[in-house]
């Protein structure tokens, strides 16, 4: 009898695509020879270490023996994020650990992203060692310089092509009008990540414009500082049109018409594919709307996502914002994010019926409509990934195991495509097992299983300022 292990070895890696877990993939490179051949590649191509993981800080020195004392399996690694690291060791000293990461990053030869977001973690060496990677291409790094390295390394990084810099520190903003003239013509995609910060103004990202006239992907939040008029000037010396912005916690005095002029006049937005705003508190509603319903007009948008600066459990924006922008993305459209507030039902069910290659559905809504809501998710053909946040009432409360109980009434009145949902802070893959009936027909039953991929759900990405 054939059995598993018999399968042709030509089919492992298509197999081995569908393996996302880390520990499923060290066990299939214990199965024997072939198995190891394919898994290990697949295994340290991408290497994470999360605060939340067991024994995290312990994860990063035991990783960092193994790519030091075994360069045949760092030339695997393509992606390194170690968002985790130790503050104090007892078995071994800092300069020890520091030494094993030099030497680790040294043989990732093939290192094409990095991220290194841990506050004070990161040192000088750390980034001299990082420059000697020929393939790196991406890095995102805490920007807290203050005495744990020297930010006049970053302008010698000139072949990046994202950057991403959360809470900056003047010395690292000092240095970046250099560091962007140095890597300004491959960079493509900038991120600037702040809580409240007064460094980053219009003025300097007027700085920056010139050097950056390729740039696809553009998303600054935090920054109080920034204007229509930094903003604006970034687009406007664009050469191609950017595919991404997201503004997030901008100026109060934020003048979106004012965009809205510069954007038409240069046709910034001709390429836009993904937008992420905030409705900003000090703006009439109806006059935002309408600057934003303009500002799309013309972009061939598929990703949208709106949110509230403050907390708006009841709809905000108005059925007829919604019915504009479906009816002019909703062909394209395949994310539809709404954080923060509800929309009403109809609008909800007009987006799900004719967005018609919607594929992740981020709502807002009471609890007592979850039927409701469902019945909505149910028209919506392509769907695969759903996340509901609910809104209380003061007197609501939450019984245990009923987050998983709502999950699985939205996902039996979902269509069979849906692969992931979520309902607050749980998240879940679904799978569907075939069962039989009294009277012997088959049908499927959406069952709920543990979420493991490794990349953190998109609701929890989107950065609220």
């Amino acid at each position: 009898m054939t059995g598993f292990v018999d399968i042709p070895l030509e089919l492992l890696p298509v197999i081995f695509d569908s393996i996302v877990r880390p520990q499923h993939l060290a066990s299939l490179c214990l199965v024997n020879k072939s198995f190891n051949e394919f898994a290990i590649p697949k295994l340290y191509q991408r290497v994470c270490i999360y605060a939340w993981h067991i024994e995290a800080t312990s994860k990063v020195v035991l990783l960092f023996q193994t790519l030091s004392s075994c360069p045949h399996l760092a030339r695997y690694v393509s992606r390194l994020e170690i968002r985790a690291f130790p503050r104090a060791l007892s078995s071994l000293s800092h300069s020890d650990l520091l030494d094993l990461c030099i030497r680790g990053i040294r043989n990732c030869v093939n290192l094409r992203s990095c991220a290194w977001t841990r506050d004070g973690s990161l040192e000088s060496v750390i980034l001299q060692a990082l420059q000697q990677c020929p393939q790196l291409k991406e890095l995102e790094i805490n920007g807290h310089a203050s005495g744990y390295y020297d930010p006049s390394i970053l302008a010698q990084f000139s072949k990046l092509s994202k950057i991403s810099l959360i809470m900056p520190s003047s010395q690292v903003i000092e240095v970046l009008p250099s560091w962007i003239s140095t890597t300004g013509s491959t960079l493509r995609n900038l991120t600037i990540i702040c809580k409240t910060s007064s460094l980053i103004t219009d003025t300097l990202l007027e700085s920056l414009a010139p050097n950056m006239t390729g740039l696809d992907q553009l998303f600054i939040t935090g920054c109080p500082k920034v204007t229509h008029r930094g903003i604006g000037e970034i687009v406007s010396t664009n050469r191609n049109g950017l595919m991404g912005i997201g503004l997030e916690g901008l100026a109060p005095g934020f003048d979106m018409t004012r965009l809205n002029s510069i954007c038409k006049e240069h046709q910034a937005f001709r390429r836009l594919r993904s937008i992420t705003l905030a409705i900003p508190i000090e703006t009439p509603l109806q006059t935002w709307m309408s600057d934003v319903m303009e500002l799309l007009s013309t972009a061939p948008l598929q990703i949208l996502q709106i949110y509230a600066t403050a907390t708006l459990f009841k709809a905000a924006i108005t059925d007829e914002f919604w019915k504009t922008i479906v009816t002019i993305h909703g062909s394209r459209l395949k994310r539809f994010s709404i954080h923060r507030m509800t929309i009403s039902l109809d609008a909800l069910r007009d987006i799900c019926s004719r967005c018609s290659v919607l594929e992740q559905l981020f709502v807002v809504a009471a609890r007592h409509d979850l039927d409701d809501v469902a019945r909505c998710f149910a028209v919506a053909q392509n769907l695969r990934a759903i996340h509901v946040n609910f809104y209380r009432e003061v007197s609501e409360t939450e019984e245990p195991g009923s987050m998983m109980n709502d999950a699985l009434r939205i996902a039996r009145q979902c269509p069979a495509t849906v692969m992931q949902i979520g309902c607050d802070t749980k998240v879940w893959h679904v799978r569907r097992e075939v069962r039989m009936n009294d009277k012997a027909e088959l049908y499927t039953e959406p069952i709920l299983t543990t979420y493991e991929n490794p990349d953190i759900p998109e609701q929890f990405v989107v950065v609220r300022a």
